[in-house]
């Protein structure tokens, strides 16, 4: 009886070894398959995403894939992408990876610009050099303050060596946002690239074109000043608040700008009509300008 409980035990115990051998064998095969495999969280898109659209959140899910089956240029959070945009002419197609090259921030599309503005406004463009850029340092999303300025004779005027020239000096508008900065190659003057070795490095390049951001009421004035002589930015902070009347109305006042919208409209072949100046609530003042 005592032998039979020695075999007993002895069966049980081998049982449980043989379990134990098959479970790590079972467990290291799971282990080494997996590693292999390399189960990765990517995004993917959810549904097909045309060109030139803005990513949400709503476009895409998460799933884990092999490592070795995710592209070495796709995104794999969603963080890198939302926000951004599908560029022109590469749509997404359902289930896909979202690409490096198929999907750029707002500021590396050529027409940021564009995209940057709010309803109701319109693009200016505006050439700058280093002393009207101040120095290199305005950035897109800053404010100026646009300044007009010309000399007497200097816009097709004939003038003989005798006669004297004039200057006229003074406000446009405040506060005009600026949506993009263009270097001489149509590039954004502040940037990101990728070196060699696939490091982020901020490119900082000589500014030569502005986009601002204006009313089609303002663009009335400020085309025709651009042809008349030269429109000067000046930085200036963003006043929106509680002073902002106050302050546009110094802006108004100190930079005699009602002198300078008058003279543009003054050399114009055809007037600047009543409702522009209402949109610009200059139009009841215009008849007190004397220059």
């Amino acid at each position: 009886m005592r032998k039979l409980k020695k075999q007993t035990k002895r069966k049980v115990m081998a049982a449980s070894l043989s379990l134990a051998v098959v479970g790590s064998v079972y467990a290291y095969n799971a282990y080494a398959v997996e590693t292999a495999v390399n189960p990765t969280k990517v995004v993917l898109v959810k549904n097909d995403i045309q060109p030139h659209t803005k990513i949400t959140e709503e476009m895409i899910f998460e799933r884990e894939v092999p490592g070795k089956a995710i592209p070495p240029n796709a995104f794999t959070t969603k963080e890198q992408i939302v926000g951004k945009y599908t560029t022109e002419g590469f749509g997404i197609s359902a289930n896909s990876f979202f690409l490096k090259n198929n999907v750029k921030s707002k500021n590396e599309l050529p027409d940021s610009a564009i995209l940057s503005l709010e309803n109701g406004e319109v693009a200016f463009p505006l050439l700058v050099d280093l002393e009207t850029s101040s120095g290199n340092s305005i950035v897109p999303g800053t404010y100026v303050d646009l300044y007009f300025l010309n000399m007497e004779g200097s816009q097709g005027e004939l003038m003989t060596d005798q006669d004297e020239k004039s200057v006229l000096f003074g406000g446009l508008f405040p506060q005009v946002r600026i949506t993009s900065v263009k270097d001489g190659e149509t590039n954004d003057a502040f940037r990101e690239e990728q070196d060699s070795n696939g490091e982020t490095k901020e490119i900082k390049s000589a500014a030569r074109l502005y986009t601002l951001a204006v009313t089609p009421a303002q663009l009335q004035y400020l085309n025709r000043a651009k042809k008349l002589g030269t429109i000067m930015p000046v930085a200036s902070q963003n006043y929106e608040g509680e002073n902002d009347t106050k302050l546009r109305t110094n802006f108004n006042q100190i930079s005699d700008q009602m002198v300078i919208l008058k003279y543009i409209e003054d050399k114009s072949k055809n007037k600047i009509s009543e409702h522009v100046k209402q949109q610009l609530n200059v139009g009841k003042n215009f008849n007190s300008v004397k220059q």
